[in-house]
C-alpha cells in the first residue's frame, strides 16, 4: 500500500496559504485558529497513478500557539512504511489577508487552501518532481461537521497563454487541460520562448472555491492564478532557482477566443531601502518577538509595473553573501519573490509604507521569520508611469 506521507516528505518548504471565502478575515484581523484539525477527505493525481482517493490515510494538526500572527503546533500521522504514529512540530504565519504560511520541521512540498467556513478549509499540495503531483484535502476542525460544497468550474479545454518578462518582449504559446477530476486537473503547456525554442511542460492543478489556481510544472515552476469568469485567468508564475534569471512570469491565458482582459491596477512603488520594525521568529513549537533587527534591511529596485528585484542585506558577521531576487505583485497588495537561491518569500503591503514579509529560513528546523518593515525616511515620495502602468505607492488599491 501506498504511505501518503511519503509524498509529504518530499525536499522543500510546506506552505499553506487559507483564504477567506464564506468568513472573510478584514484587513488587520487575526482568525483564531487554535484547536484541532482533521482531514476528511485527501484526493490525489500523479501521471503514474492517476486520480486516486486516499482518504484512508488521515492526518490530524493541533494549532496550541498563537501569539497575533504567528502560530506553532503539531502534525499527527500514523508512518506505513515504519507501522508507527509519528508527531511532528510545526510553525505558521497569518497574512493580513487571512493567508497562512506553515513549515514543517522536515520540509515537504509547497501547499495552498481556502477557509470555507469558520471551522473548515480546502488544501492543495504541490510536488514537482513526481511528474508532478497533486493532493488534495478537505479539513474540519473536529466535532463539527462540513458545508456545501459549490460548484467547480470545467477547465477541459485548449488555453492561449501571453508570458510577460520583465525588461524582455512577451511571449506565447497554449496550456491544454485535458483531465479533471473534483478540483484537480492536469494538462501539458508549450510556450514559444524569446529565442524561438519551443518549451514543453506537464502542469497538475486545483481550482479552489473563490475561483483561485494553483498548479506546478514538472520542472519545478508554481503557477498562482484567479479565473475571471470561465474564459480567463490571470497569473503569476514563480521559476525558484532559475538558471536563466527569469524567476518570475506574468501570464493571461484566455479560451474560447476570448478577447485578453486588459490591466488596469496600480501597483506600489517599493523602490528604496526598507528596514524591520520588528521580527517574529516561529520555530520548533516556540514564538518569540525579537523586535527591530538593526544589522538587517531590504533594498528594492529595478521595479518596471509589478515587477522588481529586491536584496536582504545583513551586517552579521558570518552570513551568506547578498543575493538579489525578483519579486512579482500578483495584486496590489501581494507580491510574490524567489531567487538563484531557490526560495519563496510572500510580501503583503500593509498600507502606504509598511509592508510584511513571511520568510520561509528554508533550516528545516520549521522556523521562519514574520517581519514587518518600513520604508526608511531618506526615500522621496514620487509618482511615475512606469511600462504603462499608473504607479502611485501612497494609493494602493484594495484587494479585489
Amino acid at each position: 500500500m501506498i504511505n501518503i506521507r511519503m509524498y509529504l516528505r518530499i525536499t522543500g518548504i510546506l506552505v499553506i496559504l487559507l483564504v477567506g471565502v464564506m468568513m472573510p478575515v478584514s484587513a488587520g484581523a487575526v482568525p483564531d485558529l487554535k484547536g484541532s484539525w482533521t482531514r476528511v477527505s485527501v484526493e490525489r493525481y500523479s501521471p503514474a497513478g492517476g486520480f486516486e482517493n486516499v482518504t484512508s490515510y488521515p492526518g490530524s494538526y493541533l494549532i496550541n500557539g498563537q501569539d497575533g500572527r504567528a502560530i506553532v503546533g503539531e502534525e499527527k500521522f500514523y508512518n506505513q512504511t515504519t507501522g508507527k504514529n509519528v508527531t511532528e512540530l510545526f510553525s505558521g504565519a497569518v497574512s493580513p489577508d487571512g493567508r497562512m504560511f506553515e513549515l514543517d520541521n522536515e520540509g515537504s512540498g509547497i501547499s495552498f487552501g481556502e477557509i470555507v467556513s469558520d471551522h473548515e478549509f480546502y488544501n492543495t499540495v504541490l510536488f514537482s518532481d513526481r511528474g508532478p503531483m497533486i493532493i488534495s484535502y478537505h479539513a474540519l476542525k473536529s466535532g463539527t461537521n462540513a458545508s456545501p460544497a459549490g460548484k467547480v468550474p470545467d477547465l477541459i479545454g485548449t488555453w492561449d497563454l501571453t508570458h510577460n518578462r520583465k525588461n524582455s518582449a512577451s511571449t506565447t504559446g497554449h496550456l491544454t487541460i485535458d483531465k479533471q477530476q473534483g478540483r484537480i486537473w492536469s494538462g501539458t503547456e508549450q510556450v514559444l520562448d524569446e529565442d524561438g525554442t519551443s518549451i514543453n511542460l506537464i502542469l497538475a492543478g486545483t481550482i479552489g472555491e473563490t475561483g483561485r489556481l494553483y498548479a506546478v510544472s514538472s520542472d519545478g515552476a508554481f503557477m498562482f492564478g484567479s479565473l475571471a469568469g470561465n474564459n480567463s485567468i490571470r497569473s503569476a508564475f514563480i521559476i525558484p532557482g532559475d538558471t536563466d534569471g527569469t524567476y518570475v512570469v506574468d501570464r493571461v491565458l484566455t479560451k474560447n477566443a476570448a478577447p485578453v482582459p486588459q490591466s488596469d491596477l496600480s501597483y506600489p512603488v517599493m523602490a528604496g531601502d526598507w528596514k524591520i520594525e520588528n521580527r517574529k521568529v516561529i520555530e520548533n513549537g516556540t514564538i518569540i518577538n525579537v523586535g527591530p533587527v538593526p544589522d538587517e534591511w531590504v533594498s528594492v529596485s529595478s521595479q518596471a509595473g509589478k515587477f522588481f528585484t529586491t536584496v536582504r542585506h545583513k551586517q552579521a558577521a558570518g552570513v551568506q553573501p547578498d543575493v538579489e531576487v525578483s519579486g512579482i505583485f500578483r495584486v496590489p497588495d501581494q507580491a510574490f519573490l524567489t531567487g538563484a537561491d531557490s526560495e519563496i518569500v510572500i510580501y503583503h503591503v500593509l498600507d502606504n509604507s509598511t509592508i510584511e514579509a513571511m520568510v520561509n529560513r528554508k533550516d528545516r528546523n520549521a522556523s521562519l521569520y514574520l517581519d514587518v518593515l518600513t520604508r526608511k525616511p531618506h526615500i522621496k515620495l514620487f509618482s511615475g508611469i512606469v511600462h504603462n502602468s499608473s504607479v502611485r505607492w501612497w494609493e494602493v488599491r484594495p484587494f479585489h
